[in-house]
């Protein structure tokens, strides 16, 4: 018979039993602790990146793990983008294909592991243990992994451990859809931002170049690409001069030979279709420098296309490592889209710039024309005064003399000589007054004041309008075509204001600093509506004309009742010498 244990062996197996249950309980309450905490972390709905890192630290404190790693699947491969490493999480780019390593194990199988860190080396020795259980949802699509590993030489993970982490991954399936859907309606928001940025870039009335570079920010913010760049064809090369990346330009200065095909810009010059690679250091078209420099691996290139299908430039995305989904052909078509709006803006670009230079050439005409209108009024009142004047005076002493040869019985006749020698003596006056008008000498000889203040008081002599000159003398001349605007423009509102103001005074002030100058010309007339009346007079579009060609500015401020004031402003060239007088004051004046 076997003798029974003693009542104090009995109660030192109970002590011991009651240890163990002690230590298991203590074991399973912070086990339960770091499950709740887990699932409060599941059940916080942080997005994808502070999801993932937060599981991966209480999964290390949970299994005991060395390192936990939470991937997600992108480009038909595992991506990693953080681990959970010698207690501390710290970012990686690491990216395992179908069949790599155990992440593309769990991968190819969609079923959980337990074994070595190698699954081709299960059933051998190992140091390590490896745990490994996929994130599926009830369709069956992978969603994740997780990865665990212990440190060498310590107890491996076991199959409780394994039941645990498959209960914590079902836990975490809604919580990685929810995290893929928000990712998703952000890049929707992000892109969606960038296509009305972009639409307010095409309205802008930029110029090409900067054109293609919003095109480029807002085509990679729409399609999440991280680089780019955009060229311009200028025949014979297509032409790029910046390179866009981490959310800057650097410069890039490159021409694409299309006859070569060189690159993707000259293929898609020459086929005019978009060109996708997925594989871009590999690719036969490949830019050396993007693959060095930038570490481009995906490209999209799409050329700019007007409506008669001609290649106005082109545009490409790149992206450079893992965690960038690769471009599709849906992109294309995407970027193609914005690459016609963007043609469309190219196209009003040109034409707006060969409107400006069509209204250059016919400024510079109307200011030839206006220039050549001056020299022939200055010639044809040289020839009146000079020809005319000295034929009119010539017949004038001809009939004198003709007048004292007339015999004194023909007192008729003398009167009738005397009558045309009257005639000649008018003639002479109206054909200088008509020379002095077509082009006052005085202009020419002493300068805008003089010409002014002459004029000034001649038309207040014949109009009785009274007028107030206010000006600063000048120390030296101004430029001749400055003189003539201003002189005629003086002419012409004078002539309005008499015409149409029904004024009863007018102020006229011309003042001069060295490098502008000002002319202002007020009445206290009827005065009108600039807008409705838009500028229509012949008058007044003279006189912008004239201030336009002078690079000068030219405001009319008016209203109903309250008069009216031209104010023009026209650069002046830089000289040496001022043109105002040091010390003077201004001198005012006023026609009486």
């Amino acid at each position: 018979m076997s003798e029974s244990p003693s009542p104090s062996a009995k109660l030192e197996s109970l002590s011991r039993e009651n240890a163990r249950l002690k230590r298991e309980n203590q074991i399973l309450s912070g086990q339960l602790a770091q499950f709740q905490e887990v699932a409060r972390v599941i059940v916080d709905e942080p997005d994808r990146l502070a999801l993932t890192g937060w599981l991966a630290e209480h999964l290390a404190r949970l299994l005991k793990a060395e390192r936990v790693m939470i991937g997600i699947p992108l480009d038909q491969a595992i991506v990693f983008e953080q681990m959970f490493y010698l207690d501390r999480l710290q970012p990686v780019d690491l990216r395992f294909r179908a069949g790599e390593g155990l992440a593309g194990w769990v991968m190819v199988h969609k079923r959980p592991y337990l074994g070595p860190p190698d699954p081709t080396a299960a059933g051998q020795g190992f140091d390590r243990s490896a745990l490994a259980v996929p994130v599926l949802n009830h369709q069956g699509h992978l969603l994740g992994l997780i990865e665990c590993h212990k440190t060498p030489n310590s107890l491996p993970f076991n199959q409780s451990e394994l039941d645990l982490l498959q209960i914590i991954a079902r836990q975490l399936t809604p919580s990685l859809e929810r995290a893929h859907l928000f990712d998703q309606m952000q890049r929707w928001i992000t892109s969606f931002e960038s296509l009305l940025m972009f639409s307010a870039s095409l309205n802008g009335r930029l110029e090409p170049g900067v054109l293609i570079r919003r095109l480029v920010e807002n085509a990679a913010g729409f399609l999440g690409a991280e680089a780019g760049l955009a060229g311009l064809n200028l025949p014979p090369d297509l032409v790029t001069d910046a390179y866009w990346g981490s959310g800057g330009w650097q410069d890039f200065n490159v021409c694409w030979l299309p006859q070569e095909e060189s690159g993707t810009p000259g293929w898609v010059l020459v086929n005019q279709c978009p060109y996708l690679t997925n594989d871009y250091p590999n690719d036969p078209l490949a830019n050396p420098s993007f693959v060095a420099d930038f570490r481009v691996k995906n490209a999209l290139c799409v050329p700019i296309m007007d409506a008669r299908e001609r290649v106005l430039g082109f545009v490409e995305l790149h992206n450079k490592g893992a965690g960038q989904e690769p471009f599709t052909w849906s992109d294309a078509h995407f970027l193609e889209a914005l690459t016609n709006s963007t043609a469309i803006a190219l196209h009003n670009a040109h034409l707006v710039d060969e409107l400006k230079t069509q209204q250059g050439r016919l400024q510079a005409l109307a200011a030839q024309h206006l220039s050549l209108l001056e020299d022939e009024r200055r010639r044809i009142a040289r020839e009146l005064h000079d020809e005319a004047g000295q034929v009119l005076i010539g017949i004038k002493l001809g009939l004198q003399v003709l007048g004292r040869r007339i015999p004194p019985e023909l007192p008729g006749l003398r009167e009738e000589i005397d009558r045309l020698r009257q005639q000649v003596n008018e003639s002479t006056t109206q054909l200088k007054e008509i020379a002095r008008t077509l082009r006052p000498p005085i202009l020419d000889e002493l300068g805008l004041e003089m010409a002014l203040n002459q004029y000034l008081a001649e038309f207040q002599n014949r109009t009785g309008l009274p007028l107030h000159f206010e000006t600063a003398r000048l120390k030296s001349r101004l430029p001749q075509p400055v003189e003539t605007a201003c002189y005629r423009i003086v002419q012409e509102a004078l002539t309005n204001i008499l015409r149409h103001a029904a004024a009863e005074q007018v102020w006229i002030t011309l003042a001069v600093d060295v490098e502008q100058l000002y002319l202002s010309i007020r009445d206290d007339g009827c005065g009108f509506d600039p807008v409705q009346s838009n500028g229509a007079g012949l008058g007044l579009l003279g006189m912008q004309e004239r201030v336009a060609m002078l690079n000068g500015t030219f405001r009319i401020d008016s209203a109903p009742g309250a008069g009216a004031t031209i104010r023009v402003h026209i650069p002046l060239p830089l000289k040496n010498e001022p043109f105002l007088a040091g010390e003077t004051p201004a001198a005012k004046q006023t026609t009486r």
